[in-house]
């Protein structure tokens, strides 16, 4: 039975496809949900770099909030893929780390000291605007104005 590319999760017979988003000029960002194996990892890193190759960014958000449990060989993985993007000349940046992905990065003594991270994917977001020279504003909506009787 041949593979086909399907969805977000793995099932029978289906190979997963990595979304690579354009956010905004320059800017991507790639969701990760599940366990990273060896062959996910490098399916990751292909399609990342083929993007930022493609679309000359400068930063790409890799979004782990969907990876359920880290250990030391998921952590290796993430390294690899940030180095690869900066010799591509982007910069990674990893968001959605829980608190008790940190507590584990810690317990394993995980050097991150290389990559960029943040806590959410809105502080990645932030932090890649700020870097591409872009400003966020908050648009509030004028009050009407009060009727006097």
């Amino acid at each position: 039975m041949p593979k086909k590319t399907h969805g977000f999760g793995e099932s029978e017979g289906f190979i997963v496809a990595t979304p690579v988003n354009i956010v905004w000029e320059g800017i991507l960002l790639v969701p990760i949900f599940g366990i990273i194996d060896s062959k996910k990892a490098q399916s990751i890193m292909e399609t990342m770099l083929t993007k930022i190759l493609d679309t000359e960014s400068k930063t790409i958000i890799l979004d782990i909030l969907g990876v359920a449990a880290m250990d030391s060989a998921i952590a290796n993985h993430i390294l690899k893929i940030s180095k690869a993007t900066r010799l591509m000349g982007c910069e990674c940046i990893v968001s959605g780390i829980s608190p008790s992905i940190a507590q584990t990065l810690v317990h394993l003594g995980v050097d991150l000291g290389q990559v960029v991270t943040r806590a959410t994917l809105k502080d990645a977001l932030q932090f890649a605007f700020k870097s591409a020279g872009l400003e966020l504003k908050e648009i509030r909506e004028a009050q009407p104005a009060k009727k006097t009787a």
